[in-house]
């Protein structure tokens, strides 16, 4: 099996395309790279057998859709453990992303919301297990930022 790291420059141009524009058909991106389509397809393939294409996705405008408070949780268990903590936060629908971090903090936790309302709600529930502190998104100044679009090779 090919390491992750011995991507080719065509590999990492592949990657650059999707990043932009994960729908670009693989005769777009060969006609791109200088490859044919049936290569294209064929380094795709790979890239997801090893991982390094995790899939693609539709990228949501949350406020477009009806979720328009953000946070960043930090969130403390105090009487479960983590693994318990990690399945405790997953029964919330509001939260979008977690993330189990050094420190202090166990679990940061992305939330989407419709309103505050629903944010002293989601808090109230956290409370019950441990201590939090949150961060209320203001702005959004970039999400999602690509890894190789927009890179010199």
């Amino acid at each position: 099996m090919r390491r992750i790291h011995d991507l080719d420059a065509k590999d990492r141009k592949i990657l650059e395309l999707l990043e932009l524009d994960g729908r670009r058909s693989n005769s777009d991106i060969a006609r791109l790279t200088n490859l044919s389509a049936p290569t294209v397809a064929e380094r795709i393939a790979r890239m997801r057998d090893i991982g390094v294409i995790r899939g693609f996705s539709v990228q949501l405008d949350s406020v477009k859709v009806g979720f328009p408070v953000s946070a960043f949780i930090q969130f403390r268990p105090t009487d479960i453990n983590d693994d318990q903590a990690v399945e405790f936060v997953r029964q919330f629908a509001e939260v979008r992303d977690c993330y189990r971090v050094t420190g202090e903090t166990l679990l940061v936790l992305l939330v989407r919301l419709t309103d505050n309302e629903q944010l002293r709600t989601l808090l109230a529930q956290l409370y019950k297990h441990g201590e939090t502190r949150t961060s209320v998104i203001l702005n959004t100044e970039w999400e999602q930022r690509p890894i190789f679009a927009g890179r010199e090779a």
